[in-house]
């Protein structure tokens, strides 16, 4: 006999359904993880994204880049009781359009710190493989309540880079690859909570004169080796690998399938 499933706790509350929207009607906002060496224009281009915007300044102490920036308002982090604060005062709602963490690898060492002064660990004591696993556990909650933040704000998390080179059991990779400078778990997790993922670098190309030029860029789209992402339409085709010189607006023309080349205006005789 088949058994009848019977709905518990049945509330006389409107059909769930009536929430669904079309979803071109939905006013979604950026949240993107943006990682790189020091000094290749992360929080420069985080300053890009709509103002007023708040810049949490976690130990980085890089600002110096951005101070002549108009809209952003600087706020120092040093300890991971203010991560906290600084989200619940987020939560209830600010006049700001984008909230830029710089950057995420700081906050993991805070994460460290408050895991070992709750053990009441030493300074030079060898953090159990627990420990790593309540560190782990503390960063993915907390970024994933930042993250969850994007109904309200444009969300940018900046991260140092590292290159992880392949272990014996990853048959499957026999390269090294380069990403966010976080813990395995944490990257992996941070991956998949974002619509793009941007690798700052610098490049320097020869001009037609035999002059160099450095150039700021950002890899966005698939790479063999470093960690790189941008969601669009799938009738947009591919997107481009890099974007140079990237800014907000560039990035959010990549992710609604535009495109940035410059149309060249043909004067008529």
């Amino acid at each position: 006999m088949k058994k009848t499933l019977k709905k518990t706790n049945p509330k006389p509350a409107s059909s769930i359904l009536t929430r669904a929207k079309p979803i071109e009607d939905i006013d979604s906002h950026v949240v993107m993880l943006c990682y790189g060496q020091a000094g290749k224009g992360k929080t420069v281009f985080a300053c890009t994204f709509p103002k007023p915007l708040l810049l949490i300044d976690i130990k980085e102490k890089g600002f110096e880049s951005v101070i002549d920036v108009p809209g952003v308002d600087l706020l120092e982090v040093n300890d991971w009781d203010e991560v906290e604060d600084v989200y619940w005062e987020l939560e209830k709602g600010t006049k700001y359009q984008s909230i830029v963490i710089d950057q995420l690898t700081a906050m993991q060492a805070l994460a460290i710190g408050k895991i070992r002064k709750d053990n009441d660990m030493d300074p030079d004591e060898v953090i159990s493989q627990r420990s790593w696993g309540r560190v782990s556990g503390l960063m993915v909650t907390w970024i994933d309540n930042f993250r969850n933040l994007v109904g309200k704000y444009h969300i940018c998390f900046n991260a140092h880079e590292k290159l992880t080179e392949p272990q014996e059991e990853d048959d499957d990779r026999i390269a090294p690859s380069v990403g966010s400078n976080l813990m395995k778990s944490v990257a992996s997790f941070v991956n998949g909570a974002v619509s793009v993922i941007g690798n700052a670098y610098v490049r320097e190309v020869k001009l037609e004169d035999k002059s160099t030029q450095i150039q700021f860029c950002m890899r966005v789209g698939p790479h063999a080796y470093y960690a790189a992402k941008i969601r669009r339409p799938v009738s947009a085709g591919p997107a481009p690998g890099v974007i140079v010189n990237p800014t907000f607006e560039k990035v959010l023309k990549v992710s609604k399938g535009e495109s940035l080349s410059v149309k060249k205006t043909v004067k008529r005789k």
